[in-house]
This record gives C-alpha cells, structure tokens and sequence, in this order.
C-alpha cells in the first residue's frame, strides 16, 4: 500500500495503511463502534456530529478497549510536519506526548485515519441480489 499523507489542525501526518488481519479487525471494532453512534442518528460524515459522538462512545469503552484501538489506529501514521522530527505513533506513551496539549486533535486523527483506510462504516455497503430460490 502507498502512504498517504494528511493534515490536521498544523501537524501533518503519513499513514501507511494497516495490513492482513490487523486491518480486518480494526474494521471490525470500528464497525460495532460506529454501529453505535449511527443508532444515536447523527451523521458520521458531519465532523461534529461525529466527533461529538466518538468523545462520547470511546468512554465508555474499557482502559484496555481503548488502549487497542487508539494504538492500533494510531501505529500506523508518522507525524512528518515540516521542520519537526518525525515521529511514529507506535505506542501509548508517544501518541500521549504527542497530543499532550491538543487531545481532541489526537480523535480527529483516529476519524481522519478511518475514513483514508476506507474501514467500513465510512464507505457504502454493497448491494446484495436476493435469488428467489
């Protein structure tokens, strides 16, 4: 997979999408995480409305759930502003440093990485045929 390279707020950021089962399974959280905020009716598209609902969905979650998933989303994406060091997010305490003074920017990356990975909740579900069989 080719990097793709973001940006939000200041900071730019370089994914190199998840692989294998790894990518399947943040799929899969992902899905049954959004599943539950679009129960709430708010449209996962609309920043706002989507960032308001993650805050709210992600603390329910437990400490190890949480930890998973911002790792795993996260392990993924170099910081690669210009005239910064480079850093990989590949663990709790770096994502922690990193986003010391902008937290909410730390779950605007996670939505930003969803929707470049194209996990499923971000892309239109296929359409089935039925067979009158």
């Amino acid at each position: 997979m080719e990097a793709i390279n973001f940006k939000v707020a200041s900071d730019e950021y370089q994914l190199l999408p998840h692989t294998g089962f790894d990518a399947i399974d943040l799929d899969r959280k992902v899905l049954g995480l959004i599943g539950k905020m679009a129960r709430q009716g708010l449209d996962i598209n609309d920043d706002v409305e989507a960032f308001a609902l993650l805050a709210n969905t992600l603390s329910e979650l437990s400490t190890p759930d949480f930890k998973w998933l911002l790792e795993t989303t996260l392990s993924a994406v170099t910081v690669v502003t210009k005239g910064q060091k480079f850093v990989t997010l590949d663990s709790f305490d770096t994502i922690a440093a990193h986003f010391e003074q902008k937290r909410s920017q730390m779950y605007a990356v996670m939505l930003q990485v969803w929707k470049l990975e194209k996990l499923s909740p971000f892309v239109t579900a296929p359409a089935t045929e039925q067979n009158g069989a």
